[in-house]
């Protein structure tokens, strides 16, 4: 997951007149039962007409997982579900009872462009993991698990600042920043129990631990070990100090290439590689370039 900086398709979501968009689907499904509002949405999904921007901004990779999105492998998912909101008593126990926040879902936001996030099918549907070897069903779909401790469920047409949502959001830099990578595989990059809570509930409801994921990210992450080593080998063989120096400018040049979040997928998966060669002796010239991505 790598941060999605919404302002920059504001611009083009303008010129598409969503507001216009918005509010007349806002009034059309005023009085509406919930019956009626649901059928209203399904047959009504003009936010598809955002996907190019959304596309755009992420260049290509879902805005969860950052696996790259296929022609036709993509959906604009609604962060906050537009037709019903529930999350499981015990995401851990694969038979737990799931409850109902909303039964009609957050459907005054059905149109609220800045509730879209771009997302693969990987993670937005409800399936087992074929490759796994499990029965387990893991995914998004209609869950949407608030923490109701701190916080409680919005009313219909209510601010949802009185939530306080437990999934990570790539839209939110500070979220971002709780979930890391080990050899591909997904883990907090916390301390703190809340959060790590958090963490894991992401990656059972986006489906991050997805065993395609799991490998297509262990690529990942070899083939940077692989070019770390390369370029340690090059460093440690320069026999002058200048020409150590040209050196390590070149390697940095290349090895920040592997963690372009405009052109690559998983370059969270690269960046954290990154991180944990920094810590190691033999590769203590890298922590001034992880300081720059």
């Amino acid at each position: 997951m790598r941060y999605i900086d919404l302002n920059i398709i504001q611009d083009e979501v303008e010129q598409l007149g969503w507001e216009a968009t918005k509010q007349v689907h806002s009034v059309a499904m005023q009085g509406m039962d919930v019956t009626a509002r649901k059928q209203y949405v399904t047959n009504n999904p003009d936010w598809n007409r955002l996907q190019p921007a959304m596309l755009r901004v992420s260049h290509n990779k879902c805005w969860y997982s950052e696996a790259p999105i296929g022609n036709g492998d993509f959906e604009v998912d609604h962060f906050r579900p537009k037709n019903k909101s529930k999350q499981k008593v015990d995401y851990t126990d694969p038979k737990s009872k799931s409850v109902t926040h909303k039964q009609n879902g957050y459907w005054w936001l059905a149109y609220e462009w800045t509730n879209y996030r771009l997302t693969g099918a990987l993670a937005n549907k409800r399936r087992r993991d074929r490759l796994g070897g499990t029965d387990e069903v893991k995914g998004k779909g209609d869950y949407f698990p608030l923490n109701l401790v701190d916080g409680r469920v919005a009313n219909d047409e209510e601010d949802t600042n009185c939530e306080m949502p437990i999934l990570l959001d790539p839209i939110d830099p500070a979220d971002v920043c709780l979930l890391t990578f080990d050899k591909g595989l997904p883990i907090p990059a916390t301390n703190d129990d809340e959060e790590i809570d958090r963490v894991k509930q992401s990656i059972f409801y986006y489906h991050l631990d997805l065993d395609q994921l799991n490998r297509d990210r262990k690529i990942v992450w070899d083939d940077c070990v692989e070019q770390l080593k390369d370029a340690k080998n090059c460093i440690d063989n320069s026999n002058t100090l200048a020409e150590k120096k040209t050196m390590m400018a070149k390697c940095f040049r290349e090895i920040r290439k592997l963690a372009d979040s405009e052109r690559k997928p998983y370059t969270s998966t690269t960046k954290a590689c990154l991180m944990v060669y920094s810590e190691l002796s033999e590769f203590s010239w890298l922590k001034n370039l992880v300081r720059t991505l």
